[in-house]
């Protein structure tokens, strides 16, 4: 079955085109039902015509615009509206589909990335505008005028940044049973890449015991 324009067609009598005005109907019902509820629906729950899904054509893929898809093509603003829109994009993660959002005046966000958020001890997340925020936690036990150094590697802890980190800051992590304030000489992160960073940490005389720290990294 398939829908038939021109119907009623104006030259028939309704009581011989009623059967394709009926068809006609049934028509839009069916292809409403595919991310709808049925306008024929006696349940009530959720209400006829609601939406069941949200199925968006990409307006951009790889093969339309090679090799990495970015930035997206393929959309037009239209002043004074916003729209919602996704695209296939090989982001250096993963080749999948990316939600994005554009202005009226043809400002273009990307919302998501091609990857699932992790929310854990170490975790990862995406933010708009196609950045990455990373965070973890370091355990190594310190003491007084103690000078420690190790690495973080994205790729084990969580996950690389595809094309560069931004920065990187971290938190102290103090003894609670000593109750005094941790005090440092020095701390250094120098020149972090998209895989991790080297971190150096020396501890004044009179500085309270540390079990570790905290950091967060910004990238993309």
């Amino acid at each position: 079955m398939s829908y038939q324009p021109g119907i009623p067609t104006g030259s028939i009598p309704l009581n011989q085109d009623y059967l394709n005005i009926q068809q006609n109907f049934t028509q839009i019902n069916d292809q409403w039902e595919e991310d709808h509820v049925p306008l024929t629906s006696t349940s009530g729950i959720p209400p006829n015509g609601y939406h069941t899904a949200i199925h968006l054509v990409p307006v951009s893929t790889p093969t339309s615009n090679p090799p990495n898809n970015q930035p997206i093509n393929g959309y037009t603003a239209t002043p004074g509206y916003g729209q919602i829109f996704d695209a296939t994009i090989n982001d250096g993660i993963n080749t999948d589909t990316a939600l994005y959002f554009l202005t009226g005046n043809g400002g273009l966000q990307q919302l998501t990335r091609n990857f699932v958020p992790r929310a854990s001890a170490n975790g990862f997340t995406f933010l708009p505008g196609g950045l990455i925020l990373q965070w973890g936690i370091v355990t190594t036990a310190f003491s007084s005028s103690a000078s420690k150094t190790g690495t973080v590697t994205f790729s084990t802890e969580n996950m690389a940044f595809p094309n560069a980190c931004f920065s990187v800051l971290f938190t102290m992590i103090g003894n609670s049973s000593s109750g005094q304030t941790i005090q440092l000489d020095s701390e250094t992160i120098p020149n972090p890449t998209k895989t991790g960073f080297v971190w150096r940490f020396t501890q004044a005389p009179n500085g309270t015991s540390y079990t570790g720290f905290y950091w967060t990294a910004v990238g993309n």
